[in-house]
């Protein structure tokens, strides 16, 4: 009997040390080289979702870095990066990224993915609105 309860808590205490090293694995460190695009934007936004902003940009730049020449994502990850410095509160860091973003969009237009484009003209006005605001 002593040894069944000894054996129930052994397996328990190797359960729990496994999903110990697991979370660690999946929340920080290094990105390994290989991994796509896709799959950089999913661990962004899952910090970004558990509030770790700053990984979240570090990994929607590392993004950028890793696919210079995939459009979509490089856009994609340029508007997220300015929606997590608007979800930070940093209105005025948001603001020149959103310029940025959309005076890409007026070099390049229709070969960039629209709604970026959209998302980051509507959010801007938002934010010019609610500065005018507080004014």
């Amino acid at each position: 009997m002593k040894r069944a309860i000894g054996t129930v808590i052994a397996c328990a205490a190797l359960a729990a040390a496994v999903s110990l090293l697991a979370s660690c694995a999946t929340q920080g460190g290094a990105t390994p080289e290989g991994v796509t695009a896709g799959e950089i934007f999913q661990r962004a936004q899952d910090s970004v979702d558990r509030g770790d902003y700053a990984r979240g940009i570090t990994l929607y730049t590392l993004c950028q870095q890793r696919y210079p020449a995939d459009v979509n994502h490089q856009v994609w990850a340029s508007y997220e990066i300015a929606f997590i410095y608007h979800k930070m509160g940093q209105n005025a860091k948001a603001l020149q990224l959103f310029d940025d973003l959309l005076a890409r969009y007026e070099k390049e237009g229709d070969a960039l993915p629209p709604a970026p484009q959209v998302l980051a003209q509507k959010l801007k006005a938002r934010l010019q609105e609610s500065t005018k605001k507080k004014s």
